[in-house]
């Protein structure tokens, strides 16, 4: 029995690792900065936007959650009450607008525009089913939305985020954030968002 329950506190400790490496905040950073570059963008030019975009969303969301669980507006960091989430997905929403219109505005690269579209669909689409259905994996929006315009630009990677997209959702259920189905769900809002705004941006 005790190493029964050891070998299950080392597979919690490795889905907990899994899913703090591969937080939704962290693999959008790497890919949009690749996927600029992939289509012809200067590195710098690439980190510049990158820097901005974390510094206009993912920023200003970090310090609302940090400060939601030490109010105790959030139940945790991954906000596992369903009913929390509707501030988020709105505040998501508004600053992903406000970074598109300044994005267009200062003519960033095209695949960038398009990621950011397209991130806006699936927030909204995510919203709407937290709303009226279930809560949403957020790591798996992330992963699937990342590994989708990777396997667009670069195939060989691309490939390697789907196996990591399958290990996060693995943990996600492992830690009892999610059902299966909540994952699957999040997987396809994201995968679907992806290929319609590239379809018909790129």
């Amino acid at each position: 029995m005790a190493s029964i329950n050891r070998r299950s506190e080392q597979l919690d400790h490795i889905a907990k690792a899994i899913s703090d490496a591969f937080h939704p905040f962290v693999v959008v950073i790497p890919t949009m900065v690749i996927a600029m570059v992939a289509q012809g963008s200067a590195l710098w030019q690439a980190l510049v936007w990158t820097v901005l975009s974390v510094c206009i969303v993912i920023l200003p969301l970090l310090v609302v959650i940090y400060a939601g669980v030490r109010s105790g507006r959030f139940s945790d960091a991954s906000i596992s009450v369903r009913e929390q989430r509707s501030s988020l997905y709105t505040l998501a929403a508004f600053l992903l607008v406000l970074l598109l219109v300044i994005l267009v505005l200062g003519k960033a690269p095209l695949i960038l525009i398009a990621c950011l579209i397209s991130a806006v669909l699936a927030t909204v689409t995510g919203f709407a089913i937290n709303q009226r259905f279930t809560k949403l994996s957020l790591h798996s929006i992330g992963m699937a939305g990342c590994a989708t315009v990777l396997l667009l630009v670069t195939p060989w990677l691309g490939l390697a985020m789907v196996i990591f997209a399958l290990l996060v959702g693995w943990a996600r259920i492992r830690l009892k954030h999610h059902t299966p189905l909540q994952i699957l769900i999040g997987w396809m809002v994201s995968v679907f968002s992806v290929l319609i705004i590239f379809y018909l941006f790129l």
